[in-house]
């Protein structure tokens, strides 16, 4: 399946994850995940100083599962890369498996505990699983504290940016396969006719690409006035290290705050303030080519003499730690 149509799949199943309404099947609903996760044996790993007890349902004698716990710490590894640590002490991972040789899509969960449910083919093949973006999207939501409905777009524009960068940090995706999925897709968050802002939209374009334009231009804003010193990496560090992760509930005022601070400059309050209530939008195109960054077909193609090629290279580095 294409990258940008479980998009679609994604977002329905966070703007329905809270619906009081009857599960249409097991483990759909959060209190059964929590029952599960209760119930089920546990095989526990140890990844950048979270503990991570995973469950699997719908489990038949004799199964093998050495590659779904191989993928699942590859996935907190990129993760902890980019938060200098794994953003939750301890999550419960709910693997459940379904016939056919797909990873499909997965929940995170913050309000009894923080908890992942994620439905895995159990003939998925060892290419599903180092293609895989899904699980390390979910693990971003870890990092941040819950906030209202209304900034739905502030949470999955954070996994939709992030994920591809913390793979790159940690040495699991090339820059190319980074850059392409944002030329291809950015715009499409872009307001249209009619829209208002970001708050409360129900658009999963909007949701996910207009919330990763709103962290993409606030990395290369940070960058731009601390000379590449600082990004929003390290404002998003803070926010994890002050709420403790998705189990907190906070503002987001006090979200960009916290993380404001951490960069010494306004830009996330100055965004937010920009996007959440107007149809803020902003010249893709240029950003790109000030970035360095152009596709032909689908081949990324590269200006390493483009004013913010250094912010670019930056951004996707891989990590030291």
């Amino acid at each position: 399946m294409a990258r940008k149509s479980r998009w679609t799949a994604l977002a329905v199943m966070a703007l329905c994850a809270s619906a009081a309404t009857a599960p249409a099947a097991p483990y759909d609903s959060g209190q059964a995940i929590y029952g599960a996760l209760a119930q089920l044996p546990l095989t526990r790993l140890m990844v950048g100083g979270g503990e991570l007890d995973i469950a699997f349902a719908n489990e038949e004698p004799g199964e093998d599962h050495a590659e779904i716990l191989t993928w699942i710490r590859r996935s907190a590894e990129a993760v902890s890369t980019y938060f200098g640590r794994f953003p939750v002490r301890r999550v419960g991972l709910l693997v459940v498996l379904d016939d056919g040789e797909r990873i499909n899509t997965g929940t995170t969960f913050g309000y009894d505990g923080s908890a992942i449910r994620i439905h895995v083919g159990r003939n998925a093949k060892p290419s599903a699983f180092q293609q895989d973006w899904i699980m390390v999207h979910e693990m971003t939501h870890l990092a941040l504290p819950n906030l209202p409905r209304a900034s739905l777009w502030l949470q999955e524009g954070n996994a939709t940016y992030v994920e591809p960068i913390a793979r790159a940090e940690a040495g699991q995706l090339d820059d190319a396969s980074v850059w392409r999925w944002t030329l291809e897709d950015l715009a499409s968050g872009l307001p249209k006719p009619g829209d208002g802002g970001l708050d409360g939209t129900q658009d999963h374009d909007r949701i996910y690409w207009g919330g990763a334009g709103f962290w993409l231009l606030a990395d290369v804003r940070i960058r731009e006035r601390t000379h590449n010193r600082l990004g929003v990496q390290a404002a998003l560090r803070a926010i994890n290290k002050d709420s403790g992760g998705n189990g907190a509930r906070w503002t987001p005022e006090h979200m960009m705050a916290v993380g404001d601070a951490a960069t010494g400059g306004t830009e996330l309050a100055d965004l937010y303030a920009q996007m959440k209530d107007g149809p803020f939008s902003f010249d893709t195109h240029a950003l790109f080519a000030r970035l360095g960054l152009s596709l032909d077909g689908r081949t990324v193609l590269f200006d390493d003499g483009a004013p913010l090629a250094q912010i670019r290279r930056a951004i996707t580095a891989r990590s030291s730690r």
